[in-house]
């Protein structure tokens, strides 16, 4: 309730809303404007419906960047909770570029798995557990990694910044099925404070956050052919 009214306070649609209300008392109470009050009233009607449609449009806009912010934290304290936590593998850490790229592309393979799913449906009516493992893996192995060629590196880091997003995401707005522990789902509306709204936009940001993977993905792949990483 307290960041509803600081919305209020701040927006400029709300302060022409109580502005034009006062003008409509002023208009109705003093005698000498009862002769013109309807016409004043229309104008201010009028008014009134300009500033409730410009308070959607801010109320929308919140909104968004309110999505927006939220998601940025999730991918930031995801980010956190794996510095200094997450055990590296030396072995890997230590392999060459070509190496390093057949290990990814191995892990994430797109004739099979994640990728290929994500590119098939990307609704999200279930994801396979089995086929989340790799995404998970490539995230923790790959947390402090890096490439010794700038352009393979580039394509790296896109491919890890979208793979650790997409891996927050399935960890904080999934769960397995109650019938079937192999599939996991999003959590449904009636589980969320937010409700079936919450649960549209946490699909919604799913399916932006797949998407990018699968792009980032078929990049860091064609990156990767062309340096001659891969055959």
């Amino acid at each position: 309730m307290k960041r509803f009214f600081d919305f209020l306070t701040n927006s400029p649609a709300a302060v022409t809303f109580a502005v034009l209300s006062v003008l409509g008392i002023v208009v109705f109470a003093v005698p000498g404007l009862h002769p013109i009050a309807w016409i004043l009233g229309l104008v201010l009607c009028l008014g009134v419906i300009g500033a409730l449609l410009m308070f959607h449009g801010e109320w929308r806009r919140a909104q968004r960047q309110i999505d927006s912010l939220r998601q940025l934290l999730s991918t930031e304290r995801g980010r956190l909770d794996t510095l200094g936590l997450t055990p590296v593998d030396e072995e890997v850490t230590a392999l060459p570029d070509e190496e390093r790229a057949q290990r990814i592309l191995g892990l994430l393979p797109d004739s099979d798995g994640l990728v290929q799913s994500l590119r098939l449906d990307a609704t999200y009516g279930a994801l396979e557990v089995d086929e989340l493992e790799p995404l998970h893996t490539f995230r923790q192995e790959f947390s402090k990694s890096s490439f010794d060629n700038s352009r393979s590196h580039t394509a790296f880091m896109n491919l890890y910044r979208s793979a650790e997003a997409l891996s927050i995401w399935v960890n904080e707005e999934t769960r397995p099925l109650a019938d079937d522990k192999t599939k996991r789902e999003i959590r449904p509306g009636d589980s969320r404070k937010g409700g079936w709204r919450e649960y549209t936009e946490a699909r919604s940001r799913g399916e932006s956050l797949g998407d990018r993977f699968v792009s980032a993905r078929w990049e860091f792949n064609q990156t990767a052919l062309e340096l001659g990483l891969v055959d």
